[in-house]
């Protein structure tokens, strides 16, 4: 029994606890803001995004942006450069430290900022609620804090290289923690 105790803690020590690298609980958020680009598209994305994060490497992704062209669905990505101003371009591409290809979010490789679009109703507001299991609230490769949140004007297609042909960037924020 003295045997396996030693091989415990040297394999905590070294890999560390999962659940010690992204402790479940910790909250960021984002307040979306149209970009430049918004009034060229009759849009004025308005909105808030929770990021919560939960036990076992994911994040719970909670969305509503009003504002948005109705009965649509508008790609939703965090990109790689904390720049939301003018037409959000500045935001470069997607979040990605793994250099991954682009696809759909339910595949095992892809950008690790890839979220599904947000789906509009009559009134033109999308929500989302999502799990991901690419980021974290923590820092470290993957953690998406200080990075941008951004609303495309037209659906990612989930395969078009590199970002999904999701069209302008219409809104933008910046994820703090809460």
């Amino acid at each position: 029994m003295k045997l396996h105790f030693p091989l415990a803690a040297l394999s905590i020590a070294m890999f560390g606890c999962a659940s010690m690298q992204n402790p479940p609980g910790l909250v960021a958020t984002v307040n979306i803001q149209p970009t430049s680009s918004a009034a060229a598209a009759s849009l004025n994305p308005n909105g808030a995004v929770k990021f919560t994060q939960l036990g076992g490497g994911k994040v719970l992704v909670e969305a509503r942006v009003a504002g948005l062209k109705p009965n649509a669905e508008h790609g939703f990505h965090v990109h790689a450069v904390s720049d939301c101003s003018g037409d959000g371009m500045k935001t470069a591409g997607h979040f990605n430290p793994d250099n991954h290809p682009h696809a759909n979010p339910a595949e095992k490789i892809r950008h690790a900022g890839a979220l599904f679009n947000l789906k509009t109703d009559a009134a033109g507001v999308g929500t989302l609620r999502q799990e991901a299991d690419t980021i974290t609230l923590v820092d470290g490769v993957y953690g998406i804090v200080g990075k941008p949140l951004v609303v495309h004007r037209d659906p990612d297609d989930y395969k078009s290289q590199p970002l999904g042909n999701a069209g302008p960037r219409v809104g933008c924020g910046l994820i703090t923690k809460s």
